[in-house]
């Protein structure tokens, strides 16, 4: 039987599981060092407030418990063996015929102050929108109780303008605008500040989205910073490049990711973000028995213009390779796949958003409410599947 290995449980990553599930001759493995699928599109809600933990998350032992072929490893992968075709964990190593690497990028940090660690984080992981969750809870709970630290300065930055920036800083915004309204709490010296490199956020995006996105944060009364950049940061202090000094205490890097480091022991070929090439057919440039898909791959549409790394692309190239795969074991000619994006949803705050599919924008409540329906077509489907593989844990191999 052939044997499958799935790097990485992300968007990508259950894509193809869903593909390969149950595909006569056909065994998959999949691999992550969480036990769950992080819905990251709806982490920013999570990080505001607007919806519980639980909403967050997808089983992955019992997701691939659902299929018969299936079973999940709970591993940190540490590097790659190609020459001998295996992958190898912290505690073990697993043989593969062909691998299908789906691990996702991280949050790139700015490394110029060696503390930055201990008061940053990024927003790309559970861990970091449960830790924002915490913090800004915490902040709010002091002022509550405490007539000195009511009035007290709080300041928030966010690195980077781009789709999670401004995400991010409008999600925040409305979360301690909102507390003010229902509660008579001073908020208005709790400032979030976003720092965008460009002329505008959301640079490269339609003129009206960008528009439309300036003014919304403008409303919510964040401040944005654009054509600026942050030089260096020393103790809570960041420097800019318009020579501008912020004081802060905490900051969100949503300016840059990179890929984890156990893909360099791949030895492939990569673009200058170290993202690995593929070829038509998702295909790694120099291993056949590689597919590689989501934010590690460099994916491009048919002009050649990079593709921007989302959920929609990560699952895209998912199913797309996972289906290559199918057709080679049944002797059919593989298919190229032209990754494209469909159209993009950007939250600005509960109750408005922005959705651009090109040919057609929708703005504000409108787009929220689709925005929602789209989330919870695809997370429905797949905790379906979870509460049907939860019948079946039991008799499923978990390692």
């Amino acid at each position: 039987m052939h044997h499958v290995v799935i790097a990485g449980g992300g968007y990508g990553g259950v894509a193809a599981l869903k593909k390969l599930g149950d595909v006569a001759n056909i065994k998959v493995t999949l691999i992550d060092q969480h036990p769950y699928h992080y819905l990251q599109t709806e982490g920013y809600a999570l990080i505001s407030g607007e919806i519980p933990f639980e909403r967050t998350i997808v089983s992955l032992p019992a997701l691939c418990a659902y299929y018969n072929n299936t079973h999940f490893e709970h591993k940190r992968i540490i590097y790659f063996n190609r020459r001998e075709k295996k992958v190898i964990c912290e505690e073990s190593e697993l043989g593969y015929d062909t691998l299908i690497v789906a691990m996702g990028s991280r949050t790139k940090l700015f490394k110029s102050d060696k503390d930055i660690r201990s008061y940053s984080a990024g927003a790309k992981s559970l861990r970091g929108a449960l830790y924002l969750y915490s913090l800004f809870h915490e902040e709010l709970y002091r002022r509550l109780e405490s007539d000195k630290d009511i009035n007290k300065s709080f300041n928030i930055i966010v690195g980077g303008a781009g789709l999670s920036g401004v995400e991010i800083a409008a999600s925040m915004q409305q979360f301690f605008n909102r507390f003010y309204r229902q509660n008579a709490l001073v908020c208005s010296n709790i400032n979030i500040y976003l720092i965008a490199s460009g002329e505008t956020v959301l640079k490269g995006m339609h003129k009206s989205v960008i528009r439309y996105a300036t003014k919304r944060l403008k409303k919510l009364r964040v401040n944005v910073y654009t054509n600026t950049r942050v030089n260096t940061i020393d103790k809570h202090t960041a420097f800019l490049s318009n020579d501008e000094q912020i004081s802060f205490d905490f900051m969100i890097f949503a300016g840059g990711t990179m890929i984890p480091a156990c893909l360099e022991t791949l030895d492939l070929s990569s673009n200058a973000k170290g993202q690995l090439e593929v070829d038509g057919y998702l295909r790694s440039v120099g291993d056949e028995a590689i597919y590689v898909i989501g934010d590690v791959a460099s994916l491009s549409n048919k002009k050649g213009k990079p593709l921007p790394p989302t959920a929609q692309t990560a699952i895209e190239s998912g199913s797309a390779a996972a289906q290559n795969i199918i057709y080679k074991q049944q002797g059919k000619k593989q298919h190229r796949k032209n990754v494209k994006i469909k159209g993009i949803a950007i939250a600005l705050g509960s109750g408005s958003a922005v959705i651009d599919m090109g040919w057609i924008r929708i703005y504000g409540y409108l787009a929220y409410v689709i925005k929602n329906v789209i989330e919870k077509m695809y997370r429905l489907p797949l905790m379906w599947r979870v509460y049907r593989g939860y019948e079946n844990i039991d008799s499923c191999k978990i390692k």
